[in-house]
């Protein structure tokens, strides 16, 4: 039992730390596009969807092996 307490918790460390990089290149993207016009629009729209599906996917992954939302 005390195993996979310790895996539940590395794990929801793990997921934790690589979503809340994801949100932090997220809001790069966003200052790119905010300050360069020159972005281009649909680069802009498929890296933050290719953003959202990350995170979406880790919260999927820590569900399916704890049966609990991240």
């Amino acid at each position: 039992m005390e195993a996979s307490a310790e895996c539940k918790s590395y794990l929801h460390e793990i997921c934790l730390n690589m979503i809340k990089e994801l949100q932090e290149k997220q809001v790069q993207v966003m200052e790119t596009y905010k300050t360069n016009p020159t972005f281009p629009f649909d680069f802009y729209n498929l890296s933050l969807r290719e953003i959202d599906t990350r995170i979406q996917a880790i919260r999927e992954l820590y569900k399916n092996n704890t049966n609990e939302d991240l």
